[in-house]
């Protein structure tokens, strides 16, 4: 968001990852659902398993490889620190805000997918 730091982030994503409770259950439809989700705004960079092996990367058109969200950084990270980065954009810059583009509880629906990815 305009005119804030770092520092300004980083608090704001973490305290979001204190605060902010994934109001939905893991169950098969919303992971289902979430999936679907997932298909159509996320898998082009992070890839059919989440590996951030998306066509967007490996086609060369986006020059960072996007973050593995099987990996230990991300899933020891809590759901509300997920949502702010959906909503809000990476604390880096490489990965855009979708707050605009993705409903409220379907940013939920693609954290509970993303969950099911590690499991």
């Amino acid at each position: 968001y305009p005119g804030a730091t770092i520092t300004d982030r980083v608090v704001n994503q973490t305290l979001a990852g204190v605060q902010l409770v994934n109001p939905l259950t893991g169950d098969t439809g919303t992971i289902a659902e979430g999936k679907r989700l997932y298909t159509i705004f996320c898998v082009d960079c992070h890839g059919d398993q989440g590996k951030g092996d998306g066509y967007l990367y490996t086609s060369g058109l986006f020059p960072a490889k996007p973050r593995s969200l099987v990996e230990t950084f991300i899933t020891s990270k809590p759901d509300g620190e997920l949502y702010y980065v959906i909503t809000m954009g990476s604390i880096s810059g490489l990965m855009g805000p979708h707050g605009s583009q993705i409903a409220p509880e379907k940013r939920w629906k693609i954290i509970n997918y993303i969950r099911s990815l590690s499991n």
